[in-house]
């Protein structure tokens, strides 16, 4: 199971880093499971983006209170990503057409450490 979750790293990094503390962040287990409605959209073609998927980011994209918990989140799911095949296109789509700000790149190789 934690190879069909792992599909889903990248949304992760669509978190904003705002502020305060870790008090009410997901943990990694919860984000995974919270972006399970992206999965389909992030590694099959033909598959489309679903009201469910922007619902779910844009969920867990609320959750996240400072750069820290970003950190975190990023890290946990960039190594529960380590043999994915996300089409590159779609993560790169996903944020625009879920109406979320992004402030990181989309990227597999993104730094989570800034």
């Amino acid at each position: 199971m934690v190879g069909r979750l792992s599909t889903l790293w990248i949304v992760g990094l669509l978190l904003v880093a705002s502020a305060t503390s870790h008090a009410n962040a997901a943990s990694c287990p919860q984000a995974i499971t919270m972006l399970l409605p992206c999965q389909d959209y992030l590694v099959n073609l033909p598959a489309k983006l679903t009201v469910l998927c922007c619902q779910a980011a844009s969920k867990l994209n609320s959750m996240v209170h400072s750069k820290a918990d970003l950190k975190d989140l990023c890290v946990c799911l960039k190594q529960a990503a380590a043999s994915l095949h996300v089409i590159a296109d779609r993560a790169k789509s996903l944020p625009g057409q879920c109406h979320i700000q992004v402030p990181v790149p989309l990227d597999p190789n993104v730094d989570c450490s800034q």
